[in-house]
């Protein structure tokens, strides 16, 4: 497959693609001509790789958790293995600060509403 069909089976661009490649995410073959060409498993990486950086991972992040947990988890150590867990539950810690903080701001919200309504 090539970067064009990748990227209209997958909602990336052609250059959001390079720059997974650059990561080293991808890893397309290459043609003598230096054409990429995609296999059919490149779409499911491109989409958990869309899916974890929605989930305010960093790239390299993204793409060490892919690594470890789908690419080459045969070749992951115990520490490969804590150390993406670790970063999971970080972001995860970051995720419920925010979550609080919005619900605190939309109470807040909801209460100067109420205040506002009944003056």
């Amino acid at each position: 497959m090539r970067i064009s069909d990748l990227s209209a089976a997958t909602g990336a661009t052609p250059r959001m693609l390079r720059h997974y490649e650059n990561a080293g995410v991808l890893t397309p073959q290459r043609h003598p001509n230096g054409y990429r060409s995609y296999s059919p498993e490149d779409v499911k990486t491109v989409h958990d790789i869309r899916c974890l950086l929605s989930s305010g991972l960093t790239l390299t992040e993204a793409a060490e958790l892919i690594h470890i947990a789908c690419t080459a988890p045969q070749h992951a150590t115990a520490d490969d293995r804590d150390a993406v867990l670790a970063q999971l539950d970080e972001r995860t810690r970051r995720l419920d600060a925010g979550i609080e903080r919005l619900l605190s701001e939309k109470a807040s919200l909801a209460k100067l509403r109420a205040d506002i309504a009944n003056s």
